[in-house]
């Protein structure tokens, strides 16, 4: 039994431990809390607990494999990573239309969803902060990298009425409701494609790029999001990603750092956390 953290790793941890901590012992939960939600190194945790990186290293060790003998006896995160996932290219769950309304940047939206897309019951808080985050210049170009059924790149369409915004999923059902959506709201500078991250589209072509990434396809489509982003800025422009705190935001921030030279944390709230990076100015580098 390891203790990495990975992204797949971090998010199966933090799924079983949403299943079964309560399960725990509190310096179990107390362990699993600070290496996979805070990011605390096991040195940073055994200082703060006041035991050895050893004592830190053999308690998640064991708080792990409790959590895998309560998940074969039980089974409740199984059934979900049986579930249909919200970046499959084609959902098979049979449609069930819904709306919701919510307001946001000072607007009052209705939100077409369905099955098979994500956040279907309403603006789920790590969206709703990268959209309250994001600078959006009037005439600005903007890629919402993952849009699904379109939130982010709607409200930054309407922030940007003499530029445009390009809204990009693989999922057809959410790219079909981000047309929707965009045609519900009266805005005509919104272009929706149905993709596997950015490849359609130019380099050096947009002024902003926004992002919540769907970290448990894995960290190979996250990457792919960060290196796209940065491909088709302009330099000066400006990437915003979004993650969940538990789900690895600093590690996911690194990546971001290492394409574009560096990161910044923009915002915090809720467990989650945006972070903005900009395409250095005359880097045309690959």
């Amino acid at each position: 039994m390891t203790v990495d953290r990975t992204l797949a790793s971090r998010d199966r941890a933090n799924r079983l431990f949403d299943a079964y901590g309560a399960l725990l012992t509190a310096q179990q939960q107390r362990l699993l809390r600070r290496y996979y939600q805070d990011d605390l190194s096991l040195g940073e945790i055994g200082a703060q607990m006041r035991i050895t990186r050893q004592a830190v290293h053999d308690g998640l060790r064991r708080a792990l494999a409790a959590l895998e003998r309560y998940e074969r006896a039980m089974g409740l995160v199984r059934g979900v990573a049986n579930a249909e996932h919200y970046f499959a290219t084609a959902p098979r769950s049979r449609p069930r239309p819904s709306a919701y309304t919510t307001t946001v940047r000072g607007r009052t939206w209705t939100f077409r969803t369905d099955r098979g897309v994500f956040a279907r019951r309403g603006l789920d808080p790590g969206t709703r902060l990268l959209i309250e985050t994001m600078h959006v210049g009037r005439a600005d170009r903007v890629l919402d990298l993952g849009c699904g059924y379109g939130p982010a790149g709607l409200v930054a369409a309407a922030l940007a009425p003499r530029g445009e915004a390009w809204l990009v999923d693989a999922n057809r059902r959410a790219a079909a409701l981000a047309s929707d959506n965009a045609a519900a709201a009266r805005l005509t500078n919104v272009r929706v494609i149905v993709a596997d991250a950015a490849a359609p589209l130019a380099d050096a072509t947009m002024d902003v790029v926004v992002t919540n990434p769907p970290i448990r396809a894995g960290r190979a489509v996250v990457r792919a999001f960060i290196e796209d982003a940065w491909r088709v800025l302009r330099p000066g422009g400006r990437f915003y990603l979004v993650a969940r705190t538990a789900q690895g935001a600093k590690t996911l921030a690194r990546l971001v750092a290492a394409r574009f030279g560096a990161a910044r944390q923009a915002a915090a709230a809720g467990g989650y956390r945006v972070y903005e990076a900009r395409r250095a100015e005359g880097d045309g580098g690959a």
